[in-house]
């Protein structure tokens, strides 16, 4: 059994759980077995498992054990509830309970209170202090646990309280040692258990640094750029993401990055860990049939005009460079369309600017989509305005899809995944300079353009043939194997 952890998942998920979903995929063409571990507290999970199309038997929510104990960690489905929530506000409405029945059959109670900002003068925010777990059925209490404010690390878990698992009740003052004792428990419940992927959370990887048995190998999943710079080579700036996996690399059996270029940049601090760092990607296309390198539903001879970009709508995404260079572009091309497949914060920022420059009859938010794989072969070209995508999963869909690529020259994925004037072009931009950013995005758009869609038809699908799912599932298997 391979488990893969992470903190959570949702309706909209980022990469990561991508990654997660598309390496369970891999296992499963290779007859690796797996299950998915989260250990947040997930309100909506069930549902969120609906829609990306998840067994019960493949999931184990840290939370819901603790409160649903053995049988749940057994389950091939699970008796819904119907899911409920409700808000007590006492007369001074400074302090609230509120109540959330999900549908698993957990209830949880979050204790509220009203007090002043930390960061701003004359602001009451309402936060929570204190949360309980029932199990709704039996209506015991399980699980007690309290948040505090700690100036170095923001709002913590501590005081967690375990009750009535087989019979006993454990303390513990942290949420380390929380998930550690359920990682454990996993362990001596399974038996079979064969590797950790740790996909997000230094708190789990804290947990289980220096627990397991030689029987068990650890390996760290690395889903973005693992730097934050390297003004002085002798002393890089860690993205803090990565930083206690990289400052404790002996600890780990593996280390898996999504991109040779990745690798080659890690093997720069750590020269001694080639055989620990490996590369095996975290998305793929379906195994080309060269009868099928051409769309024959588009006439191959129009010039690309459909444009379609699929984030979150993040700000670190910059779907807004990404708007005024369509809107620049359309200068020269004027029949050209883009459609925003997203949602996230900054969806209010991204209206304002389609507003800003009278663009809402050709650029549109789409909102968020799981059909994605039927939706990219209706356009003609994709394009992205991230400046940093340590793989780029929305790119290598894309290029799955038969559609060429614009987009910065991002470390890592844009780099290793799009060949300049081949599938795609790649733009230079600046971190300061937005304008500049801009001009360069819509000088490749009019490059991709002054082509028909059949120069790039071929190139697209062929220039990713490493990247097939059979071949991925391959390296999965052979990184197991050498473990």
């Amino acid at each position: 059994m391979h488990f893969f952890v992470n903190k959570a998942m949702g309706i909209g998920n980022s990469g990561v759980e991508h990654a997660q979903f598309y390496r369970a995929n891999r296992f499963d063409e290779v007859g690796l077995p797996y299950k998915f571990i989260f250990v947040e507290l997930i309100k909506n999970l069930h549902e969120a498992m609906d829609s990306w199309e998840l067994k019960e038997d493949q999931v184990i929510n840290m939370w819901e054990f603790f409160v649903l104990g053995d049988t749940y960690l057994e389950r091939t489905d699970l008796d819904r509830v119907p899911f409920k929530e409700d808000i007590t506000i006492d007369h001074t409405k400074t302090h609230r309970i509120k109540t959330i029945q999900t549908s698993s059959g957990v209830t949880i109670v979050e204790h509220m209170e009203k007090s002043p900002s930390k960061k701003q003068k004359d602001m009451l925010l309402v936060s929570t202090y204190r949360v309980e777990l029932f199990e709704t059925k039996t209506k015991k209490r399980k699980v007690m646990l309290t948040y505090l404010d700690d100036p170095d690390r923001g709002r913590v878990m501590t005081n967690i309280h375990l009750f009535d698992v087989n019979g006993e009740h454990y303390y513990f003052p942290n949420e380390v040692l929380v998930q550690r004792f359920f990682f454990m428990y996993l362990i001596s419940y399974f038996k079979n258990v064969k590797s950790f992927f740790v996909d997000r959370g230094e708190e789990t990887l804290t947990a289980l640094l220096g627990q397991l048995p030689d029987t068990i190998k650890l390996i760290q999943i690395v889903h973005a750029d693992h730097l934050s710079d390297r003004d002085v080579p002798e002393h890089p700036l860690w993205n803090n993401y990565y930083e206690y996996a990289l400052t404790h690399l002996d600890g780990l059996d593996r280390v898996v990055v999504a991109t040779k270029l990745q690798r080659q940049d890690l093997l720069i601090d750590f020269p001694y860990a080639d055989k620990k760092i490996q590369t095996i990607p975290v998305g793929g296309i379906r195994d080309i049939q060269m009868d099928t390198l051409k769309d024959t539903t588009k006439d191959l001879q129009q010039l690309p005009k459909k444009f379609i970009t699929v984030s979150r709508l993040a700000s670190e995404k910059h779907i807004d460079i990404v708007v005024r260079a369509i809107v620049q572009a359309r200068e020269q091309y004027p029949e050209l369309t883009l459609d925003i497949y997203g949602q996230g914060s900054e969806d209010k920022v991204i209206k304002e600017v389609i507003e800003e420059l009278n663009a809402s009859e050709y650029i549109k938010l789409k909102g968020h989509s799981n059909e994605l794989e039927k939706i990219y072969p209706q356009y003609d070209a994709f394009i992205s305005g991230s400046y940093s995508e340590g793989f780029g999963l929305t790119y290598i869909e894309a290029l799955n899809a038969g559609l060429p690529i614009v987009t910065f020259k991002a470390r890592f994925g844009a780099l290793e995944l799009v060949q300049d004037g081949i599938n795609g072009y790649l733009c230079d931009f600046s971190r300061t300079d937005p304008k500049f950013s801009v001009f360069c995005l819509a000088d490749g758009i009019q490059k991709l353009c002054q082509f028909p869609l059949e120069f790039y038809q071929e190139k697209t699908r062929l220039s990713v043939a490493d990247f097939q799912d059979s071949v991925i599932a391959k390296k999965w298997r052979v990184l197991i194997d050498e473990l």
